[in-house]
This record gives C-alpha cells, structure tokens and sequence, in this order.
C-alpha cells in the first residue's frame, strides 16, 4: 500500500452521529412553525433522503416544504425562527470528537492530502467555514452540493478528483454507516472502519461495522500509527 492521501468520514468518524439531540430539535422546531410534533417528525424524517442528495439547497426550503406538506401556513418570522433552530443544532453536532483535529494535523504534518467525504444535508456545507475542520481538510464533498451520496461509486471518484489523486491511493476512513466501506473498496480506495466506544453497531445503519474483515481502528487518533506501519510514509 503507497497512500499518499486520506479521505475521512464526517459522523460517526470525526464528529458524533447527530442522534442522540434529533428528538430535542424536532419539538422545538415544531414549536417554532406551529405544527403538531408527531406529523412533523414523520414528515422531517421522511424528507431525509432528500436533503441529503441536495433536493434543498437552503434549509428555508426543507422546512417550507415540510410545512407545505402539512398544510401548516408560512409565516415568515415562525420559519427564520425555526431555520436558526436547526443551524444552532448542526453547529452543536459538528463539534470535534476528541482527538479528531489533532489527528488531522498530525496526518497533514506526516505529508498526507487530507479529504472529507460526507452524506449530509445542505446544513453541513454551509456551516462548514465556521467549523474546526475548515483549515485542515482539502476540497471537502458533501452529498448534497453533489447530488450524489454514499455508497455510489461516483462520489468516490470525485472526492479523488477534487484532491487530485487516483483511487489507490486513497485510505478512506469511516465509520461504516450504509456499506460504505465495502463500496470505497470497490471504487478503488483502501478502507479502514473505525470502530469505536460510541458506535451502536446494533443500528442497521452499521450493520457492516460489526461483518467487517478488514483493516481496523478503534479509535480515530489510532491512524496516525497504522500509517507508520503500513509505509515508511507518503511517496
């Protein structure tokens, strides 16, 4: 293996899985717009999918949309009210995971290309600047500025596009949320799960965490030594 490159995952890898506050901002945003909680949730979590493959491209139209959807009027100050809901949450979720800018650095100063491949809502990108990360991470992708999402193979090939690199090499580092380690493979990357503490492989989300036979970390900070082990360094 002669990597010269590393493409991180976003939740799950360098940040938490945005999970454990769901509950909290769905009643809050809710209460914001005037919608009945359980509708609303329903509705949100069924525009899932969308938002992350970039059907919205401003959180004002995620909320309208579900709003429509309900029948619930638009009122302007109600939706800038909720729109500040949802950003305040987002930023609380991509705070750093211990350890995780420091491993960053830590690979930068080693030599290697950092990326970011991510499956997230329009949220993401644009709060991204405001984020730890920004500095450290190279022409990072999000799924929904590129209408593409994990485990598609295409995304793949643009994240090693943007950074310049083929595939080979590539480590991709993640999580292991909806295969998309075994599709980075695929594509030409050389994977790498990390496994840790806070992960609930009992989700089928991570169903390929608990199946995976190849290479393994549980802890992020832990790559900066398997990349002392796999090479003498970056060529």
């Amino acid at each position: 293996m002669n990597c010269n490159t590393i493409i991180f995952d976003l939740f799950g890898t360098l940040v938490d899985d945005f999970v454990t506050s769901a509950g909290e901002m769905n009643g809050e945003l809710a209460a914001a717009l005037q919608a009945p909680f359980e509708p609303f949730k329903q509705h949100w979590r069924d525009t899932a999918e969308m938002r992350t493959l970039g059907v919205f491209q401003t959180v004002e139209a995620s909320l309208e949309y579900v709003c429509e959807m309900m029948g619930i009027p638009l009122v302007a100050e109600r939706l800038n009210q909720a729109v500040e809901i949802r950003l305040r949450y987002v930023r609380h979720a991509l705070e750093p995971r211990p350890g995780s800018v420091a491993t960053l650095a830590g690979v930068k100063r080693a030599g290697y290309r950092v990326g970011l491949l991510s499956n997230c809502s329009i949220e993401i990108p644009i709060l991204w600047p405001e984020t730890a990360f920004f500095s450290l991470i190279e022409n990072p992708i999000f799924s929904s500025r590129e209408l593409l999402k994990k485990p598609d193979a295409r995304i793949y090939h643009l994240a090693c596009r943007r950074l310049g690199v083929s595939p080979e090499q590539c480590l991709y580092v993640a999580d292991g949320e909806n295969f998309e380690l075994t599709a980075a493979a695929k594509a030409g990357l050389h994977p790498i799960l990390v496994r840790n503490a806070a992960q609930d492989v009992s989700r089928d989300l991570h169903r390929e965490a608990q199946e995976w036979q190849g290479a393994m970390i549980t802890e992020l900070p832990e790559i900066l030594e398997f990349t002392k082990r796999q090479s003498k360094g970056p060529k």
